[in-house]
């Protein structure tokens, strides 16, 4: 990370306020919530995903047609290294029920892999924000929250339910760049508020096509 030059950025955000990341999937968003992250000065980045890239995640996610068949932390792997000479932690497997500490952001595809991510970010001291990004079309919505809140935390169990009464069942399946890169701004866009003593956006929703926020 040494050789990047942040000057360009010291308006907006200065990268010795960044802390250290758990950022669970590695798909659509998630690859580009790790570029984003890597690029305005994150130095410590764990990132869980037991996929596969496979030729449709490509035309909405940070990687390319050489990464075909690589898991997508390792694909991940070699872009930050070659893009922000940032050596992230790849963990090639699905987020269990490991200890989180720091930042959280779950880009992930089910309620019940949220469910078991916010198990253990509820109530942890040593976990300073959670982020939730969901995609359904070109619906955006972000949670950002103190999970150890009271009101955040009713506020977000509002809206974890079984994956049967999710919007789109298949969230994370179907999308376009344009829309994950909404909402891997909006992840960032909170986390750096976060880290700068800034107000984050409890529920950020944009419906991108009609580039119409809502609430």
């Amino acid at each position: 990370m040494d050789s990047l030059n942040f000057s360009q950025q010291d308006s907006v955000f200065d990268p010795a306020c960044a802390r250290p990341v758990t950022l669970i999937g590695a798909g659509s968003v998630g690859s580009q919530v790790a570029v984003m992250l890597a690029k305005i000065g994150v130095a410590e980045l764990r990132v869980y995903d037991g996929d596969n890239v496979e030729s449709h995640n490509i035309p909405m996610s940070a990687f390319g047609v050489r990464d075909l068949g690589l898991y997508k932390v390792q694909a991940l792997e070699r872009l930050l290294l070659e893009q922000s000479d940032l050596q992230i932690d790849a963990v090639p497997r699905m987020f269990g029920s490991e200890p989180l500490k720091g930042s959280v952001v779950a880009c992930v595809d089910t309620m019940e892999a949220r469910q078991a991510i916010w198990d253990q970010a509820k109530m942890n001291p040593n976990v300073d924000v959670l982020v939730d990004t969901r995609l359904a079309g070109e619906f955006v919505s972000v949670f950002s929250l103190d999970p150890c809140d009271p009101e955040d935390i009713a506020y977000y169990e509002h809206f974890l339910y079984p994956s049967s009464e999710a919007l789109m069942p298949t969230c994370g399946l179907h999308g376009i760049i344009y829309v994950s890169a909404q909402a891997a701004i909006a992840v960032c866009a909170n986390l750096t508020a976060k880290w700068s003593g800034g107000r984050m956006r409890r529920h950020f929703r944009l419906l991108v096509g009609d580039l119409e926020q809502l609430g």
